[in-house]
């Protein structure tokens, strides 16, 4: 004969609740999101001559010490306004997540539409988690058109130093308002213009071709000829700069450049002017020692550091290893 086991009123009555509860709780609910650095809002509108404002907006992150951003935008269409008129060149405005206590770069290229941007806290701050902006920029509309407000690329560490994985989510600002125009021509016996835009200069011409090596990244090709980077990118149709594949075939165009100092690629044709590296000082590794601390140090980017020493993996120096650094 089977034994029957019968369940007590208060084991039911568990059950239920338990059940009652998980039926009870949101989708999704406790699931970490990752850690994401956006332009903020998304999307904006502005007309020619106003300004607007977006944020490099950090979320959901832990323990964040340091961070560094290099963005692009449309220069025909917007221009930076420069956040510290004190202080030479032209700068963004750094946020209240994170404490700017030392600056390694604030620049902004309006030339070719760059933003370069990274800022540590010092040990007299703790490391923050959470959500902030890490910087504000204000843009003002130059000509009616849309500009993607986009990441090259975002570096963030904790106080050790060590990388924070992150994704990136790119923003676009819309200019209304008349869009640039050739220059007008008077029809005979009509009358005329009152305003005659400046015609756009046509191209200077091809220096040469330059085929991708693996490893190769296209400011360090730049480097080489001495040239415009994102001058290169437009040539070629590249939409991401900072991604570009082994066995393509660039154009060089003649568009002299100096971009500061780095690592620099073979070159494959004589023509444009070089660039040489140049290194302010040797540093060797120590034991305990990353590049986040020696950027400290000296006052460098790691970012800069690392391509000028051809790293690719931010977080793995050797120890007796001699860096440049530029």
């Amino acid at each position: 004969m089977k034994k029957q086991f019968h369940k007590s009123p208060r084991h039911w009555m568990g059950l239920v609740l338990l059940l009652a509860m998980l039926f009870a709780t949101p989708v999704g609910y406790g699931l970490a999101q990752g850690t994401m650095v956006t332009i903020d809002p998304a999307s904006k509108t502005v007309a020619v001559g106003a300004t607007t404002t977006v944020n490099i907006h950090i979320a959901n992150v832990t323990d964040l010490y340091g961070a560094e951003a290099h963005l692009t935008f449309n220069p025909t269409l917007l221009e930076v306004v420069d956040a510290d008129p004190n202080v030479d060149g032209v700068q963004i405005q750094a946020g209240t997540f994170l404490s700017p206590d030392f600056t390694a770069q604030n620049a902004v290229d309006q030339a070719i539409g760059k933003i370069d941007f990274a800022i540590a806290q010092t040990p007299d701050h703790d490391p923050v988690s959470g959500s902030g902006a890490l910087a504000t920029i204000t843009f003002r509309g130059k000509a009616g058109g849309s500009s993607a407000i986009s990441f090259v690329s975002v570096i963030l560490s904790d106080q050790d130093g060590q990388s924070i994985s992150t994704g990136t989510q790119d923003g676009s600002i819309t200019v209304s308002g008349p869009s640039p125009t050739p220059t007008n021509t008077p029809t005979p016996g009509g009358p005329t213009p009152t305003h005659t835009p400046t015609p756009t200069p046509p191209p200077e011409g091809i220096l040469g071709y330059h085929t991708v090596r693996p490893g190769e990244t296209l400011y360090c090709i730049a480097r080489a000829y001495g040239v415009d980077p994102y001058a290169i990118a437009r040539q070629n149709s590249i939409l991401n700069p900072s991604l570009i594949y082994a066995g393509t075939v660039l154009a060089i165009p003649n568009v002299p450049y100096t971009l500061p100092a780095g690592r620099v690629c073979p070159r494959q044709f004589n023509g444009g002017t070089p660039t040489p590296p140049t290194c302010r000082w040797y540093h060797t590794v120590v034991w305990g020692e990353n590049l986040y601390r020696i950027s400290l140090r000296y006052g460098v980017s790691m970012w800069t550091i690392a391509e000028a020493n051809h790293i690719t993996n931010l977080n793995y120096i050797r120890v007796g290893q001699v860096l440049c650094i530029p």
